[in-house]
């Protein structure tokens, strides 16, 4: 009888479910891109804007970095100048224009802060902000696992407190996906709920197999809303029904589905915290 309890093997199942591996994959891939290319790339038109002052200063070394943009390498320009007799020196990147040690160049500073500048035309981090572009890989992972998370805490609350049925199954329709080489089909399945309605419930996978090797599929629906429902079969680790009501989990199942988000979040973690100086 419902609320019952949920163990945490299957809240953890449904929360980390198999398209929220997909999500925290591609988060996970993604974010090497926003470490490497935007947390280095050069946002001075919000950073270092006016008013700013200028002087003489004096290139000290060129160094070619391992970096390219627009298949021209970037140049790593060290500099010095002195602003009210107080030596200052700093970094200053191009890809286009090419100077050498010794060379007098413009420096541009703030001038509330003589310590930040730049060789005037040039980039103060190793990238212009069009390399901003790439975290477009991260978004996806994030919406994926932003919608396949919100998708497991529905399933949870149905666990706690949804009503057990039989689904009888109505239909198959091809869709237009693939996984994996293999067609997805939705399968709808009709179902009376306690209000002596019928109702159908639609799911689509790859494996259908499992949705159909039984007469009916047990389902478990939200009594205050029957269009919200899942198969059993549907969920990550299908969760098993005991006679007193009880649910029973699978810890090994709960475990594995762990594994990838503990290595994207502590493996992050640590490269936030370096990039901070706290590592």
């Amino acid at each position: 009888m419902a609320p019952r309890r949920v163990p945490v093997s299957l809240q953890i199942a449904n929360f980390f479910n198999g398209i929220a591996q997909v999500g925290w994959a591609v988060f996970g891939f993604g974010m090497i891109f926003f470490w490497g290319f935007v947390f280095n790339a050069d946002f001075s038109f919000a950073t270092f804007r006016g008013p700013y002052a200028t002087v003489d200063g004096k290139v000290t070394k060129v160094e070619s970095t391992n970096a390219s943009q627009n298949k021209s390498r970037v140049q790593a320009n060290h500099y010095e100048y002195s602003v009210a007799g107080v030596t200052h020196t700093g970094v200053s990147y191009s890809n286009s224009q090419s100077v050498s040690p010794g060379e007098s160049v413009t420096i541009e500073y703030a001038e509330g802060s003589p310590g930040k500048s730049r060789i005037a035309g040039m980039r103060r981090a190793i990238f212009s902000p069009a390399v901003a572009f790439v975290i477009i890989f991260p978004l996806v992972g994030f919406l994926i696992l932003y919608f396949a998370t919100r998708s497991g805490i529905k399933r949870n609350r149905l666990l706690r407190e949804g009503v057990v049925a039989e689904g009888t199954f109505k239909s198959k329709a091809p869709t237009n996906v693939t996984v994996n080489g293999r067609r997805v089909y939705a399968l709808t399945f009709d179902f009376v709920a306690r209000d002596g309605q019928h109702h159908e419930v639609t799911t689509r996978t790859s494996d259908s197999s499992r949705l159909q090797d039984e007469d009916t599929e047990p389902l478990l629906y939200d009594p205050n809303d029957p269009t919200s429902a899942y198969l059993l079969d549907e969920m990550p680790a299908r969760p098993e029904i005991e006679a007193n009501g009880d649910l029973s989990g699978k810890v090994g199942g709960a475990v594995r589905m762990l594994i990838l988000p503990a290595i994207v979040i502590v493996g992050h973690g640590m490269v936030l915290l370096a990039k901070l100086g706290l590592l």
